[in-house]
């Protein structure tokens, strides 16, 4: 495993965001496209969970989002955040996002 910086890392901005609407992308079987508030913004999200998670089931969510990367379009989705989420290292078709264990206010900054 590679290591960097910390002054690397801390260029992240991580935030908390609520999913306010989730749906699959046409013509995809891997991609859903989510709108994440992040705390008085909302930023889209195309994001490579469709085969795990049901987009009604993710309504309202809070999740881990990375808000400072470069925006990229997938499938006409201009996709301006990034969902964090974990893999198992023993089955990699268990994917979990990344959520708070309490209630926090969409745009909460994760240090």
């Amino acid at each position: 495993m590679s290591t960097l910086e910390f002054n690397e890392f801390a260029k992240l901005d991580i935030r908390i965001g609520k999913i306010v609407k989730a749906e699959k992308v046409p013509n995809s079987k891997k991609l859903l496209h989510l709108e994440i508030d992040i705390g008085g913004e909302v930023r889209s999200c195309v994001g490579g969970i469709a085969e795990f998670y049901n987009p009604e089931d993710l309504l309202s969510k809070s999740v881990a989002v990375v808000t400072n990367l470069k925006p990229r379009t997938l499938f006409g989705f201009e996709s301006q955040v990034m969902l964090l989420a974990a893999i198992d290292k023993n089955d990699q078709s268990n994917i979990s996002l990344i959520a708070p264990d309490k209630a926090v206010s969409p745009g909460s900054k994760v240090t």
